[in-house]
């Protein structure tokens, strides 16, 4: 028999008190902050590509329901959920409607679905635009129910609310329980001329009355709708087919209205997306709002990608603001979102043009605002503008808002030149681009100058180029330190007055070196490995030493691959002929080092039981300036 203490029996009294009351405490989950890339696919967790287009996310206590659409040569194959707690990593859950769930839907066409759930009746409803197999002449709305989020959906049935043509369509539940259907309808003898309103019926699974037009003769679709406190946003897109436009909103204190003037957002082609959905992430720390987009290419429909993107409102001014970020992140717990730490070296900086028209200024093109413009004085192509940092930036994405006209889309080819001198560029070839509206390249380089050669347009309705040369905006993201600016030389340690260069792109090792670029380099953090080195050519910015597959050293443009930064990062180490000196060893081979045979630069295993011409072959005497 054990005996206790009252000291004893006191502190396990209060240990227990204690016990229960942190068990009594709400815990908050582990925050989570996930990065969101654009660009490029998406695939679940079971590395299966995500097919939800033009869908939208509910929450369900802690699970994220992301609905979407899949279609198999232009038809309704089904309307798929996947399910995340952190909004990064998608697992499918199920097919909630297939083809097979009803004999229209055997041959048909469902876009944008939507769901919503209704408080009153515990019943998820899913609205969506319905069409027949081969054209688009029915403009019916169609609807199913399920009473849980990933369950089959029972299928109501097509129809036009209340006889309106309806096309691309969202419902939105608004926090007092009414629901309303937003439509891009006919009113005026054009389909999608004009959007309309529909208040919902208690169920949710049809029209009870129609509330009105909004942008009359507008010719606008894809809506979607958000509530911020007592402000509600209605986005849409023009009707311009597969081709991205400009996105434009309204706002209004009710969604009966009256609404706003459209106002626009993001840039002229939306940053070459069409939105979907605006998601609201409330979390404990904040509230977010989610931009959701598609992006389609209108030359090959399968060329998907789903964009998200943080968006600000401003309740004060009831304005909307879009940025681009090729990647940002989130924390869907705290619904805290974190923006890269990059910064666009173009902001205030000097720019100058082929030529400029009246009251277009070069420096609209990096102005901030993407609804300004640069524009060259006449259609004559080629067509260049630049942009002179004032001293060496190191860029690692270039983003451009292209001219785009909403019904004679076009898309770019062009070159980013990159110069240390002014005098002298390198070219990143971007003249195969089929991109329409904006483009983001990733890059790598370090330079005082970028140039963008506009080459040519290629319009999709008229093959006689009539656009006159045009930037919205070019953005120029590095980090705000560049990777190094001035340059260092590296002399043979057997012959002191031969210095690495390169001669068409292959390395070796020669004395008086003309032009003398050609030997100078940046020394920069590894392109694998920031503690180990990557050696930029400073006459071709963006080039940079590396080993290729047959073991040569050449002089290579950065592709942005993981096997090129990895062959294109050395570690630097003591020489093996002398220690005060540099050798290079290969990061993605690191038995093998730069060595010069016959003049000529290459990779070889050097180890202690090479001959000592072999290790002062591979070492180099290093000159910073």
């Amino acid at each position: 028999m054990t005996i206790y203490t009252r000291r004893t029996l006191t502190a396990l009294l209060y240990a227990l008190l204690a016990a229960v009351f942190l068990a009594l405490i709400p815990h908050q989950a582990s925050a989570a902050s996930v990065t969101i890339s654009n660009g490029s696919s998406w695939t679940d967790t079971a590395g299966n590509e995500i097919q939800a287009r033009s869908g939208n996310i509910l929450k369900v206590g802690s699970t994220y329901y992301w609905y979407g659409e899949h279609a198999v040569s232009g038809t309704f194959d089904s309307v798929n959920v996947y399910t995340s707690t952190d909004l990064k990593n998608w697992t499918f859950s199920n097919a909630i409607l297939t083809k097979n769930s009803a004999t229209e839907l055997n041959s048909s066409k469902i876009e944008r679905p939507k769901v919503i759930y209704n408080a009153s009746t515990g019943m998820y409803v899913l609205w969506a635009h319905y069409e027949n197999g081969t054209d688009y002449s029915l403009g019916r709305v169609a609807v199913a129910t399920s009473s849980t989020p990933n369950g089959n959906f029972t299928y109501q049935g097509s129809f036009r609310p209340l006889n309106y043509e309806s096309r691309d369509m969202t419902v939105f539940a608004d926090t007092n329980g009414s629901a309303y259907l937003v439509t891009a309808s006919r009113k005026n003898g054009g389909a999608n001329d004009t959007m309309a309103i529909f208040q919902l019926n208690a169920s949710y699974t049809n029209v009870s009355s129609f509330v009105g037009w909004i942008f009359e003769n507008g010719y606008r679709e894809a809506p979607a709708v958000v509530k911020k406190n007592n402000t509600y946003y209605l986005f849409t897109s023009q009707a311009s087919g597969w081709y991205p436009n400009q996105g434009a909103y309204a706002t209004a204190s009710s969604m009966t209205g009256t609404w706003s003037a459209l106002s626009p957002f993001g840039d002229p082609a939306a940053y070459a997306t069409q939105i979907e959905n605006i998601m609201t992430v409330s979390g404990s720390s904040t509230t977010s709002y989610i931009y959701m987009a598609d992006r389609w290419n209108p030359l090959n429909l399968s060329d998907h990608k789903y964009i998200w993107l943080p968006l600000t409102l401003n309740d004060t001014s009831a304005s909307a603001t879009l940025n681009w970020y090729s990647s940002w992140n989130i924390d869907a717990v705290t619904g805290t979102v974190t923006l890269p730490s990059l910064v666009n070296h173009a902001t205030g900086k000097t720019a100058t043009a082929s030529s400029t028209a009246a009251s277009s200024s070069a420096a609209n093109a990096l102005d901030g605002n993407a609804q300004s413009s640069w524009a060259a004085s006449s259609s004559t192509w080629p067509a260049w503008w630049l942009v002179d940092f004032g001293a060496p930036k190191t860029v690692t994405e270039v983003d451009i808002s292209w001219f785009l006209y909403k019904g004679s889309e076009g898309y770019h080819k062009y070159k980013i030149e990159i110069s240390n001198d002014g005098v002298n560029y390198a070219a990143i070839d971007r003249t195969t681009n089929t991109a329409y509206g904006f483009t983001t390249d990733k890059v790598h380089f370090t330079a005082r100058y970028v140039r963008i050669n506009l080459v040519n347009a290629v319009l999709f309705n008229n093959p006689s180029n009539w656009y006159t040369p045009t930037l919205y905006e070019v953005r120029l993201f590095g980090p705000s330190t560049a990777d190094a600016t001035g340059y260092s030389k590296f002399a043979s340690y057997n012959f002191p007055t031969y210095f690495i260069r390169h001669s068409n792109y292959t390395l070796r090792v020669d004395p008086n070196v003309s032009p003398a670029l050609d030997s100078q380099f940046r020394v920069v953090p590894g392109l694998a490995n920031a503690s180990s080195v990557s050696l930029e050519s400073i006459n071709f910015p963006g080039y940079f030493i590396m080993k290729n597959a047959s073991n040569q050293i050449v002089l290579a443009q950065f592709d942005g691959t993981t096997a090129f930064n990895q062959d294109a990062t050395f570690n630097l180490v003591a020489g093996w002929a002398d220690s005060s000196k540099v050798s290079f060893q290969s990061y993605s081979a690191p038995t093998y080092y730069i060595r010069h045979y016959n003049y000529v630069l290459r990779a070889e295993v050097i180890n202690t039981s090479s001959t000592a011409t072999v290790k002062s072959d591979a070492t180099f005497t290093r000159t910073n300036y």
